[in-house]
């Protein structure tokens, strides 16, 4: 596990997934590693796809920082679930901290909640946020695919919307990536590249995709450069 400090209060970690097989190392594939965002909002802490570490020290590293972390802000703990292919470790991480007495509640969107791997408790309708945190809509990805705005930090968190290039770019996902019908195609084509457009407006500086590289300054302009540059793999 490797986990990073973004800003104050703001940290990203990246981990193996366990699901990972070689033949997705393809130029529209997917890497090993994925990352996970964590936050702390003045009413909740917020874990973002959350992936447990498989290795057992890691682990122990995690649990011990989640729990200290949770004692001194004395919050209760959001989970979010950014897409129906990202339930990862939500039960777990859930399960525990219940257990150690923290307030938790997993949140999805609607249309996830019947092929989702975790459960979801709420759905982001139902589910107050806290202030300054904003769940946007990716049409043209799976249905109920959403990226986070997470303004304290102007910051944007993304499920697999948006995928880190390296040297400081990323692209956008490919069609591929999305609903593999005529329907899901048009989707993709009449909406998706607008909504990154408007979370590009947004002005983020801090780009966390799940996939690839963060960008940690420029990140408006990155994304610009992604919606006029081809599709991740094409």
């Amino acid at each position: 596990m490797k986990a990073s400090k973004v800003r104050d209060g703001l940290w990203r970690w990246t981990v193996p997934h366990p699901a990972w097989k070689p033949e997705f190392d393809r130029p529209d594939g997917w890497g090993r590693v994925v990352g996970s965002a964590y936050a702390e909002y003045d009413d909740a802490v917020v874990l973002i796809d959350p992936q447990l570490p498989a290795e057992a020290a890691d682990a122990e590293r995690f649990w011990q920082a989640l729990d200290r972390d949770l004692a001194r802000l004395a919050r209760p703990l959001l989970i979010l679930v950014g897409s129906v292919d990202h339930g990862r470790s939500a039960d777990e991480v859930a399960g525990r901290c219940r257990a150690a007495g923290c307030e938790v509640t997993v949140v999805g969107d609607a249309l996830i909640r019947p092929a989702v791997s975790c459960a979801i408790d709420s759905t982001f309708e139902q589910a107050p946020l806290p202030d300054g945190l904003a769940a946007i809509p990716v049409p043209g990805m799976a249905p109920g695919e959403r990226a986070f705005v997470l303004r304290p930090w102007r910051a944007a968190v993304f499920a697999d919307a948006v995928i880190g290039a390296g040297a400081g770019r990323v692209r956008v996902a490919p069609p591929s990536w999305g609903v593999k019908t005529p329907e899901g195609r048009a989707t993709y084509d009449r909406a998706f590249r607008a909504s990154i457009q408007a979370i590009a407006d947004s002005a983020p500086e801090i780009l966390l995709p799940s996939h690839g590289d963060p960008i940690l300054s420029n990140g408006a302009a990155a994304l610009q450069e992604a919606l006029s540059a081809p599709a991740w793999g094409e």
